[in-house]
């Protein structure tokens, strides 16, 4: 298991951004067969932040500063590197490397995951592509 990296979008590499997308397309629309647009413009303004292991990227977030807030998102782990605590400890990074609070758009099913962490549901549950999600907020 490598270390955990941080960097912002410029200075990502070509084959590094691709890993990360290939990753997120792979969970978020194949495996939860939600077609929508992953590419979204966000990348541009994101710090991107992963864990590698021996088979290459194996767990994947996103932190976009906006005005009040840090907005944490598109977390995602390889199939075959889940239950290791990859989610987890990269969020970890990010809320003690990071000024708060931090919100962001959790997928229903995962509120007592989030909640475990510090987070709370501050509004009502919404669709979003058609998957249930809550916001949630850590002061």
């Amino acid at each position: 298991m490598s270390e955990i990296q941080e960097v912002p979008f410029q200075r990502l590499s070509l084959e590094r951004l691709y890993e990360i997308l290939r990753l997120r397309v792979e969970v978020f629309v194949v495996e939860q067969e939600c077609p929508y647009r992953e590419i979204d413009n966000l990348d541009f303004e994101a710090t991107h932040v992963w864990i590698d292991d021996e088979q290459g990227l194996a767990s994947y977030l996103r932190v976009i500063e906006e005005k009040d807030s840090c907005r944490i998102g598109r977390v995602v782990t390889r199939v075959d590197a889940r239950s290791k605590g990859l989610s987890r400890k990269l969020i970890e990074h990010v809320l003690n490397g990071t000024d708060g609070p931090w919100v962001l758009s959790a997928q229903s099913y995962l509120r007592d995951w989030y909640q475990n962490l510090g987070f709370n549901q501050n509004g009502p549950e919404f669709l979003e592509d058609g998957i249930p999600h809550i916001p949630m907020l850590r002061e």
